[in-house]
């Protein structure tokens, strides 16, 4: 009697226990290359790998995507957006969790400084965009960013994946 309940029991803990090694996610930590403003390069610190990460539920202007100041003048928001988080992440090691790839197969990362997300830094800055299609958790950051004329609010300006799909017209 004992063997028959003690027996589907450790199937079912070696299953739980082997699942989460299956599905656990890859931490990789260094020294960030800022690409954009949402995407960066990190050199693993572990094994050397490098990896480019689209930080993930975040979209930022594009390198080339201009925005219009209130007087008229163009100014290159993707280029602004890059330098910024340039700044906020200077040469702090990051740790990224890698999530999975997304609709176009880039890899994607929640990243930390510390204790801080990365990903809610840069649009508590204003520097990115809520991505809705992946998430919602940084709607409230980028409500308040938006609310205080925070980085790219500063600006006229089309939200980056609408201008993506203007561009491919």
């Amino acid at each position: 009697m004992v063997h028959r309940i003690f027996f589907p029991l450790s199937i079912l803990g070696f299953l739980v226990l082997s699942s989460d090694v299956a599905f656990s996610q890859e931490e990789v930590s260094g020294r960030a290359t800022i690409i954009s403003g949402d995407t960066i390069s990190i050199k693993n610190i572990e094994d050397g790998k490098q990896f480019v990460f689209r930080l993930w539920g975040i979209d930022a202007p594009e390198l080339e995507q201009p925005c219009e100041k209130r007087n008229g003048q163009s100014v290159d928001c993707g280029v602004l957006a890059r330098n910024a988080v340039r700044a906020i992440v200077r040469k702090n090691e990051l740790v990224c969790v890698d999530f999975e790839k997304d609709l176009e197969g880039k890899l994607t990362g929640l990243c930390y400084m510390g204790d801080k997300i990365l990903n809610g830094a840069i649009v508590r800055a204003g520097w990115a965009l809520a991505y809705k299609q992946e998430s919602s958790d940084f709607l409230d950051v980028e409500k308040k960013a938006r609310l205080k004329d925070r980085g790219v609010w500063k600006y006229k300006f089309s939200a980056p994946w609408k201008w993506r799909k203007s561009q491919k017209k």
